[in-house]
């Protein structure tokens, strides 16, 4: 089982920090599929494979990503197990209010809601960068309906939020500088992300400012940011080390955002984790 994840997972372009969108028309975007959670909101998803073999897989995206960046990849892993895929709420098309709680502590209420809704009874969870928080928060407090956790480039107890994500969470100032240098802004983050900086082109940068175009864009990505605080990973330390579920820890070597040393030692402390490094070919750096 490892073995399979750990070989589709780190051949298929995985970055430093930021999984690889695809393109993919707003028309075909628009049919996605989606359950109604707490708040009446709904919560877009995305299904590949076949439903009536293993055990089915949830991927979790991170900032400042949506759903779509595990086509890729959710097309590999559909081989073998259904893939379930979701805008976490205030992302992609699972827009939420101003006032909506968008915190990791709650987007793992809201994904267990999501299994319910859907009758999974138990998934194997997939997250990647704060989607591997909220897997975290997810296992630890309904650790009967987890089966196992891959946690790619991972925040990871009191790690993050990274410098970037602190800045744009500034009130007043956060939302000048992406105004005034949105498109410089962009292309610094997703450069930092990326360990191939040659992947960075224009189209790309305009697909993940897709999410968040004009002034309610703009507004959106900072209350993403506003919403990260550290405090919801260091106050379930003491749940993750006794967490039975079998761990599989993957991380880039060039992650510029966050450092592999925390990630590493949650591993050692917990009761069933392996945790490897992804190595790239040396033409896919």
């Amino acid at each position: 089982m490892y073995r399979t994840l750990f070989l589709i997972l780190s051949g298929l372009w995985l970055t430093s920090c930021v999984i690889v969108p695809m393109a993919q028309s707003p028309a075909d975007e628009a049919k996605l599929p989606s359950v109604t959670i707490s708040g009446g909101q709904p919560l877009h998803y995305r299904i590949v494979g076949n439903q009536q073999i293993a055990t089915p897989l949830l991927l979790i995206h991170g900032i400042p990503d949506a759903s779509d960046s595990w086509i890729k990849i959710a097309a590999q892993l559909a081989q073998s197990h259904p893939v379930y895929s979701v805008d976490l709420a205030g992302y992609g098309y699972s827009d939420r209010p101003e006032t909506f709680d968008v915190s990791l502590s709650a987007q793992a209420e809201y994904l267990h809601e999501f299994l319910d809704k859907l009758g999974l009874q138990q998934v194997i969870i997939v997250g990647h960068d704060i989607g591997g928080g909220i897997a975290q928060i997810l296992a630890t407090r309904y650790p009967q309906r987890v089966h196992r956790m891959v946690l790619i480039n991972s925040v990871i107890q009191d790690n993050w939020p990274v410098l970037e994500m602190r800045m744009l969470s500034m009130p007043v100032l956060g939302y000048a500088a992406l105004s005034l240098f949105e498109k410089p802004l962009w292309s610094h983050v997703l450069r930092k992300g990326f360990s191939n900086e040659k992947m960075v082109t224009e189209s790309l940068v305009e697909r993940y400012q897709h999410w968040y175009q004009g002034s309610a864009g703009r507004h959106k990505l900072i209350r993403n940011a506003q919403a990260l605080n550290s405090a919801d990973l260091t106050s379930i330390a003491d749940p993750i080390h006794e967490l039975p579920i079998p761990t599989l820890i993957l991380w880039g070597r060039n992650d510029r955002y966050l450092d592999a040393n925390a990630a590493q030692h949650l591993c050692r402390s917990m009761q069933d984790c392996k945790f490897s490094f992804i190595v790239l070919a040396r033409d896919e750096y």
